[in-house]
């Protein structure tokens, strides 16, 4: 299916639905991907190394700066709640992908230091 303004306009829609904070459909080539972050989580987070949403089992910069070359648009979720917002953000994936959107993939992230619960 060949994505149209329409169709991630009704996912944006869907997100607000949802009771996401702030959403906003934008370009993926505006992401900023940064090597420090990844220093930052190993000197001082105290969640390095413990599962796959953090470094050093987390994908490199490198490996999501290739990735998001994949993609055109992206819908960006914004909340302080995080936790519910992942789960939001899982939901709206799974309608993207049930649009034919095969390649829907929910990236998370959470600011420094928060505890998951």
């Amino acid at each position: 299916m060949e994505q149209s303004i329409n169709q991630f306009e009704y996912l944006f829609n869907k997100a607000v639905e949802l009771g996401v904070e702030e959403a906003k459909i934008i370009d993926t080539n505006t992401v900023s991907v940064a090597e420090w972050v990844r220093w930052k989580c190993q000197y001082g987070c105290p969640f390095y190394d413990k599962d796959s949403l953090h470094p050093p089992l987390a994908p490199s910069a490198e490996e999501t700066k290739k990735v998001l070359k994949e993609y055109d648009k992206a819908i960006l979720l914004n909340g302080t709640n995080g936790p519910q917002l992942s789960k939001q953000a899982v939901r709206i994936e799974h309608e993207a992908y049930s649009m034919g959107f095969c390649k829907a993939f929910a990236l998370l992230s959470l600011p420094f230091g928060n505890n998951p619960s």
